[in-house]
């Protein structure tokens, strides 16, 4: 599993929980269609073409239902593969339109203000995500399925603001409770990295094994 296959699963299972609650709005199926038409294309992120053609699909999709959430945030992974930086943070903001509780995507939102330079934006953004996870898991069981991810969440936040001792000591709890060996691994590779280390990691197209 590369660095990025990692990142990608942990930050899918935070979407999914914390989009459980949000309700479903119904979508134009020729949007539905066009988005679907990515998904043999999501293999190929290292490829310019195939990322500029699934951002077609996607362009064209938004078009015809621009409350298409599902189109927006795939609209990231190929925008952030071709470092269109200024174009995802503005999509970025459009997945936060439609679900403006989304603790997930206000670290992805900080960590792209990060890479067009606007600091001050991508601080408020990371306060806002932690904004929207303390409260979650102040009531949350260490028991509780989703508290390793909320909490990884909250750890590269806490680093992103400065707080580096605070995230790392978080981010040395989790791995040792963490009793998957590679998991275990994988979020060894988030200790002692300064912002600006995040970032990269977070932004880069591709890691090698």
């Amino acid at each position: 599993m590369t660095i990025l296959k990692f990142i990608s699963g942990f930050l899918l299972i935070a979407f999914y929980s914390c989009g459980q609650n949000t309700a479903k709005k119904k979508i134009d199926p020729e949007a539905t269609a066009l988005s679907n038409k990515i998904i043999p294309l999501v293999s190929y992120l290292e490829n310019p073409d195939s990322c500029k053609k699934a951002l077609l699909y996607l362009d064209s999709a938004t078009n015809i239902d621009n409350n298409c959430f599902t189109c927006h945030h795939n609209k990231l992974m190929f925008l952030s593969s071709l470092k269109q930086f200024k174009r995802a943070v503005e999509t970025v903001n459009e997945c936060l339109r439609l679900m403006p509780t989304a603790y997930d995507l206000y670290l992805t939102g900080g960590i792209l203000y990060e890479k067009i330079g606007d600091t001050i934006s991508s601080k408020k953004y990371f306060e806002k995500s932690l904004n929207i996870l303390n409260p979650v898991l102040d009531t949350m069981t260490t028991q509780n399925i989703e508290y390793q991810v909320f909490s990884m969440y909250k750890a590269i936040n806490l680093i992103m603001i400065g707080e580096n001792k605070s995230g790392n000591d978080l981010l040395k709890l989790l791995i040792e409770r963490e009793q998957e060996p590679e998991l275990k691994q994988n979020m060894l590779t988030f200790m002692n990295k300064t912002k600006k280390q995040l970032v990269e990691m977070f932004t880069e197209a591709q890691y090698s094994r």
